[in-house]
């Protein structure tokens, strides 16, 4: 037997292997017992009613304690796992005379909870009919089946590995390409990644079911790019991966611009490098502003001018003056208000119609302010009103100079500004 599977062994169970053998009357548990020694543990049991075999395997983890015993109860003694040997009729007795002491065993099999996998026995394992069993077995139960004919030995191998995959689950890993990772949770694209996720980890419950995280993300844009397992561990690594043409589409939906090759991309990042460049410098002051209500720059050392040195007498004494310039900018939060008055006429049609606009805005104030008239809505008309709205302009000039004079001169005195 392969060194890892013992390996896997060794970890899933904790260096137990404790094997229940069960099923109906009939269908081959002792001879499956027999044929587990001989194959497995290298020995021959002694002839009687009840088997119970044991042995140990060196492991690089340490000694792999294995015992198979053939139980008339599923949910007998002290199992790490069990084996449910089914029968396809093809000898002993029919099928139909077996099947609801079967169905009974494999009730209590999973309500156990323990990993548990089915040996369907059979005179001619590689049949057709055999097969199709096979498959229905696997959905009804919701177990690995293996095929066989006991009386012939059993492929130790073929069915440890195939134990190991019934083992369950412990944790699913998915990695998505490295670019989706700073998108957010609300994102189109990782919204349905995580929906599908969502979707089919319940249907995941033992190692063999990883296969069905391939399959659902078998095809479309996003698409599993490989799907690893570890069975020592119990951890399935599902690595996603994307078309090339999603990376521009997924950009062109978060940045609001249409990029669709490396020159729009290019062209993109510089535009944001200036438009970064001058957040950096103003965006504080900005920040501010909608914060306290206002907000200044503070000028970088390139802003600054530093002008020669000037001598200066006061009286006796005389000194030198150290004076820098540099232009910083003071931002105001201005709350601004615009007024739209649609209605005119008689008063009394006036106030109808008032009162009508009122109704409706507590019903629907969308719905009010996106009412068309003479061409424009409400809200366009309150918009213009408010960008009309600005200091004039032969007082703009007075304006800075008077800023300029409080920020330079102003000690938290009285300042009278007339513009």
């Amino acid at each position: 037997m392969s060194n890892e599977i013992y390996e896997g062994l060794y970890a899933r169970t904790g260096g137990h292997f404790n094997l229940n053998v069960s099923g109906a009357s009939g269908t081959g548990k002792s001879t499956f017992i027999r044929a587990f020694a001989a194959s497995v543990l290298n020995s021959v049991p002694e002839e009687k009613e009840d088997l119970c075999v044991k042995g140990s395997i060196r492991t690089e983890s340490g000694e792999l304690e294995i015992a198979a015993e053939e139980t008339h109860d599923a949910a007998q003694g002290e199992i790490a796992a069990s084996v449910l040997v089914v029968s396809d009729g093809s000898f002993g007795k029919a099928r139909s005379e077996l099947l609801s002491q079967e169905e009974a065993i494999a009730a209590k099999l999973r309500e156990c909870g323990k990993p548990f996998m089915v040996y369907l026995n059979s005179a001619a394992p590689g049949s057709a009919e055999c097969e199709g069993l096979r498959v229905s077995l696997a959905e009804k139960y919701g177990a690995p089946v293996l095929t066989g004919d006991i009386h012939a030995g059993l492929d130790a191998d073929k069915f440890m590995a195939e134990f190991l995959m019934a083992f369950p689950v412990k944790r699913m890993d998915f990695y998505f390409p490295e670019w989706m990772r700073v998108l957010p949770a609300e994102s189109k694209i990782v919204s349905e990644i995580l929906t599908r996720i969502r979707e089919i980890t319940p249907k995941v419950e033992r190692m063999g079911d990883c296969g069905k995280l391939s399959d659902a993300f078998g095809d479309g844009d996003v698409y599993c790019e490989s799907c690893e397992t570890d069975v020592s561990s119990g951890v399935a690594k599902c690595c996603l991966a994307a078309k090339d043409w999603m990376f521009y589409k997924v950009l062109s939906e978060e940045c609001g611009v249409e990029i669709t090759d490396d020159l729009k991309l290019m062209a993109y990042v510089r535009a944001l490098g200036e438009a970064k460049t001058f957040y950096d410098k103003y965006g504080s002051a900005f920040r501010r502003a909608e914060e306290y209500g206002y907000g200044v720059s503070v000028p970088s050392e390139s802003d600054m001018k530093l002008c020669s040195p000037e001598l200066f007498r006061r009286g006796t004494r005389s000194g030198v003056k150290l004076r820098a310039q540099a232009s910083t900018y003071h931002v105001i939060k201005v709350d601004v208000q615009s007024e739209v008055s649609p209605i005119a006429g008689e008063a009394a049609r006036g106030e109808e119609i008032a009162k009508g606009m009122v109704d409706s805005y507590e019903k629907d104030p969308d719905a009010l302010w996106n009412t068309d008239m003479f061409g424009k809505t409400f809200k366009d008309m309150a918009r213009e009103g408010l960008l009309e709205k600005t200091v004039p302009e032969d007082a703009r000039g007075k304006l800075r100079k008077a800023v300029t004079r409080i920020v330079n001169e102003g000690k938290g005195g009285v300042i009278c500004i007339l513009l």
